[in-house]
């Protein structure tokens, strides 16, 4: 394997990355791991195997493992309605008899949008909420009437339809804490990170080396742009609102390194175990990764979902489970299936996106590491 890491190291040169981490594990437990790069163009810092990134949209499994938690202790219903557990009725108001549920938000059918705006002096919506530091209610975004809601929901029936909504994946972070009376980021701490030893989370306070954080670059004008690094990521980090409230930021908001993060996905290919620590089920990993909603969204990538996993049967014999990330300059992914897993986690390149909603950095290096690990 390390042949073809060394061999990897080649391939990307065509792809002219900032920096960029990249993990193979087998089902075993065998783990390559290489670093390429820079993590700071500016103080010509290199990459290394510690580098930590902001994760971008991975952090949704993450979410959602501390949701299946509660899942698991019978605390939370998949397919009650969410009204229940947030305090205040949530309808689509085309469709007003119809529920809203846990399991749809994992599967983004839940027909809550993003879509936001500032407008007449009043940031509405959740993209809109985003803009600001203010505190912004819940209720309020969801609530057609109030002076914070804007379209808030699409056309389709609940439970119908996939599109892509980081506000779901908020109000998971939400339940958790009106259940857990605890922060979501300290809750997911106590739940998942710590057990594993992974020394990180979803504010930048978390990281216990901190110095290994990696600035974020776009790529502009035929030249690379720093757009985040630590100072600039306090700004965007998850703030700290009444409990319930703390839906910006978690839906992409996780700092961590490719080797921790591999400690999740060993722990979700080995159907919940890691070094024999038990933190999911193994019938909930099976939920996970089951095809809950199939279809030919606008998005190509996500023709078949399971509970926040994409299910991916276009690269392999066995399908690929996991997430991609995209956000500040970042792409990222990880995809496992049963003969072993991937992460790839770069801090800045020239990416194009192709048909399948991906970019052409990612479809070829998902390409070539397949190829070479016989995934």
């Amino acid at each position: 394997m390390k042949d073809v890491l060394k061999e990897y190291s080649k391939f990307i040169e065509q792809f002219n990355m900032v920096g960029s981490n990249v993990i193979y594990l087998n089902k075993n437990g065998y783990l390559e791991n290489i670093s390429t790069g820079f993590s700071s163009i500016e103080n010509n810092i290199k990459s290394t195997k510690d580098s930590i990134y902001r994760i971008a949209s991975i952090s949704k499994v993450i979410v959602a493992i501390g949701l299946l938690k509660l899942y698991e202790k019978g605390l939370v219903d998949l397919d009650e309605d969410i009204s229940k557990y947030l305090g205040f009725i949530v309808r689509n108001p085309k469709y007003p008899n119809d529920l809203i549920s846990l399991r749809m938000i994992l599967t983004q059918t839940s027909s809550i949008i993003d879509d936001g705006i500032y407008e007449d002096g009043i940031y509405k919506g959740y993209d809109g909420s985003n803009s600001t530091d203010d505190f912004i209610k819940l209720e309020e975004l969801l609530t057609p009437g109030s002076k914070r809601f804007y379209k808030g929901y699409s056309e389709y029936r609940p439970g119908t339809n996939f599109i892509y909504s980081n506000l779901g994946c908020g109000i998971l972070a939400c339940v958790c804490e009106k259940i857990t009376n605890k922060y979501f980021p300290e809750y997911i701490k106590e739940v998942l990170l710590q057990p594993l030893n992974i020394m990180s989370g979803f504010r930048l306070e978390d990281l216990k080396y901190p110095n290994n954080l990696v600035s974020h670059y776009l790529y502009e004008n035929n030249k690379f742009r720093l757009y985040r690094n630590y100072e600039l990521f306090k700004n965007v980090q998850c703030l700290k609102y009444p409990l319930g409230e703390n839906y910006r930021g978690v839906a992409g908001g996780l700092y961590i390194s490719a080797y921790d993060l591999s400690k999740i996905m060993q722990m979700l290919m080995n159907k919940g175990l890691y070094n024999n620590i038990r933190i999911l089920e193994e019938s909930t990993v099976n939920e996970m990764e089951k095809v809950q909603w199939s279809g030919k969204p606008t998005d190509p990538t996500y023709r078949k979902k399971g509970l926040q996993m994409i299910i991916m049967d276009n690269f392999t014999k066995e399908p690929l489970y996991g997430h991609f990330g995209n956000a500040y300059g970042l792409r990222s992914f990880m995809l496992y299936n049963k003969n072993g897993g991937l992460i790839f986690l770069c801090n800045g390149a020239n990416f194009i996106t192709n048909e399948e909603h991906m970019t052409i950095v990612q479809e070829k290096i998902i390409k070539f590491l397949v190829e070479k690990t016989n995934l």
